[in-house]
C-alpha cells in the first residue's frame, strides 16, 4: 500500500493518495531513494496532494538522504502555492541540506523573486551561506537574477558579503558578464 502511496504522490493522483490514506497508509514512508509521499508531491508541485498528506501527518521536514525537505525540492522548482502550504504547516524555512543550502538560496539561484519574498517573509535568514559561504545574494547574481538581486537588496541583504574565497555579489555578477546587476549591485553601494 505504502509504495502505491509514493507512486499516486509523485504522479499527482489526488484521489488515489486520498483513498490510501484513508485505507491506513504511512504518510512517512519512504522509497530506496529515501524520498517520503510528501517530498514527491513537493518535488512535482502538487500542492492539494501535500494538504492531504500534511493533515494526515506527513512529516514537513522529513529529509532525504542529503538532508533536502520538501521545502528545498518546492523551492528549487518555484512552486509557491506548494512552498506556502509547506510553511503553514510549520516546515522550518531555514532548514539546510548536507551542502547548507536552505529553500531561500534554491530559489534565489533559480531566479524566482515571488518565492524568495514569501520564503522572507516566513522569516528566511538572508544572510546564511552554504558551505562555500555563497548568500542567496551572491547566488542570485552569479546567475543574472535582476529581479531577485532587487528584492534581496531591499530586504537589507548585504551587498559586501563575502564567500570563503573572499568574493562579493558584485565579484560574482561581474566575472559572469551580468552587466545590468553589476550596475544593480554598484548603485546600491552608494
Amino acid at each position: 500500500m505504502e509504495n502505491r502511496l509514493l507512486d499516486a504522490a509523485a504522479s499527482g493522483d489526488d484521489a488515489e493518495v486520498r483513498k490510501l490514506l484513508d485505507a491506513g497508509a504511512n504518510p512517512n514512508i519512504k522509497d530506496a531513494l529515501g524520498w517520503s509521499p510528501l517530498m514527491w508531491a513537493a518535488s512535482m508541485g502538487f500542492p492539494d496532494i501535500v494538504k492531504l498528506l500534511l493533515d494526515a501527518g506527513a512529516d514537513p521536514d522529513a529529509r532525504d538522504p542529503y538532508a533536502a525537505t520538501g521545502l528545498m525540492k518546492a523551492s528549487r522548482r518555484g512552486f509557491s502555492a506548494v512552498v506556502q502550504r509547506l510553511l503553514d504547516a510549520g516546515a522550518d524555512v531555514n532548514a539546510e541540506d548536507e551542502f547548507r543550502w536552505t529553500a531561500l538560496m534554491r530559489a534565489s539561484r533559480r531566479g524566482y523573486v515571488e518565492l524568495v519574498g514569501l520564503l522572507l517573509d516566513h522569516g528566511a535568514n538572508i544572510e546564511a551561506g552554504d558551505q562555500y559561504g555563497a548568500t542567496a545574494l551572491i547566488m542570485a547574481a552569479s546567475e543574472g537574477h535582476t529581479n531577485v538581486v532587487t528584492e534581496l537588496l531591499s530586504r537589507g541583504a548585504d551587498v559586501n558579503a563575502r564567500d570563503r574565497n573572499g568574493w562579493t555579489a558584485l565579484m560574482w555578477a561581474t566575472s559572469m558578464r551580468h552587466g545590468e546587476v553589476v550596475k544593480q549591485l554598484k548603485d546600491s553601494m552608494q
